[in-house]
């Protein structure tokens, strides 16, 4: 009872870095069609960029001991798409779904020590995913499978995950 008149102030937030890592590996084969090659790393920037609307750190001028500091990175991401792996006449499908994963730290301006960590991964669903495989786009492979737009829906969700874990923490 007493918690409700003695009012825990939250503190201030700020934007520190955000970043998207480089993809590597036979997956970045999702990002090309025969006519164009999605930018998906610049993308997901973007959206991130205007996903979370927080204040730069750079305007921090004199920070307060419970002030904190966001940093985001995109560590793994991928678009999605199958292929045919064939041993005589038995034939395999493979299979990745579209996926975001975001790793966040909020830590303190002042000590530089880290408060809090979390890390979300948010996928296309299966009912979504399997249908898409079988539109003119994908038969025709003349433009990516999955492209920026379904990834930005993956980074939505994925950040509103995070913002709630954080919203629980704080």
């Amino acid at each position: 009872m007493l918690r409700h008149f003695i009012a825990k102030s939250k503190p201030r937030i700020f934007l520190g870095e955000l970043s998207v890592a480089k993809r590597t590996g036979p997956k970045t084969i999702d990002e090309w069609g025969v006519v164009e090659c999605e930018g998906l790393s610049i993308s997901l920037k973007q959206r991130l960029i205007a996903l979370i609307p927080l204040p730069s750190v750079s305007t921090l001028v004199e920070p307060k001991q419970d002030d904190l500091v966001l940093d985001v990175i995109i560590p793994k991401y991928q678009s999605g798409d199958y292929w045919g792996f064939e041993l005589g006449d038995v034939g395999f499908p493979i299979f990745w779904r579209p996926k975001v994963q975001i790793r966040s730290r909020l830590f303190s301006p002042v000590t530089g020590e880290t408060k809090v960590e979390f890390s979300t991964i948010e996928k296309m669903n299966w009912r979504e995913f399997i249908p898409r495989l079988f539109t003119w786009r994908a038969l025709s492979r003349l433009r990516p499978v999955f492209d920026a737009a379904d990834l930005d829906g993956l980074l939505d969700g994925a950040c509103q995950k995070m913002l709630k874990e954080m919203n629980v923490v704080l």
